[in-house]
């Protein structure tokens, strides 16, 4: 004998589907946006930090190179490429996404590049004793430079790997929460249904 369901009880029941239905597209929503906000951490960590560490690397070794150049033969040409190559790169670096004191120093690494090149450009054979020294000091500073910005990337770096475990976290315990609610609200459904 099937027991008849009161109209009450019916709309009890309605009502407690309504909220689990509410519920779980409420949890997915939630979820979407906190993986949306992971997914845009960890893309940050590898193309806003990895990718300018990288583009730092390479800007350090043609400083370098460029200054043994200068401690033996060089000329205007070899000198232009090196430029060209800075130049390429620093451009690269600048679609990378700068905090306001990664963008400072920044700042300061291409004013101490175009003074270098300025410097580079004035040299001739007659002014080489007076000229060197002051390359030398502006390539030292080029190189605090990209060790300030070198820094800058690991403690940004540090920084969203921090916020994307905690966002793996949090969603981890949302979850957890989520599948509580859900088997709570079951049981509140089952005693609607069988409690006369």
């Amino acid at each position: 004998m099937t027991a008849k369901i009161s109209f009450n009880n019916r709309i009890k029941i309605g009502f407690a589907f309504a909220i689990v239905f509410l519920l779980v597209i409420a949890t997915n929503r939630l979820d979407k946006k906190r993986f949306d906000t992971l997914n845009t951490s960890l893309t940050s960590v590898y193309e806003d930090r990895l990718v300018a560490k990288g583009y730092l690397y390479e800007l350090n070794n043609i400083f370098h190179e460029e200054e043994k150049l200068l401690a033996g033969n060089y000329n205007a040409k070899d000198l232009a490429n090196y430029h060209n190559s800075v130049q390429s790169i620093i451009e690269e670096f600048k679609s990378t996404r700068l905090t306001n004191q990664e963008r400072t120093e920044f700042n300061n690494l291409q004013d101490s590049f175009k003074e270098l090149k300025g410097l580079e450009n004035s040299l001739t054979a007659s002014n080489t004793d007076s000229v060197l020294p002051r390359i030398k000091l502006k390539l030292n500073r080029i190189q605090n430079n990209l060790d300030d910005l070198a820094l800058i990337q690991l403690s940004e770096g540090e920084s969203l790997t921090k916020f994307a475990q905690n966002s793996l976290n949090m969603s981890s315990t949302m979850s957890k929460i989520e599948i509580a609610i859900i088997i709570i609200i079951g049981f509140v459904v089952q005693f609607i249904i069988f409690y006369k």
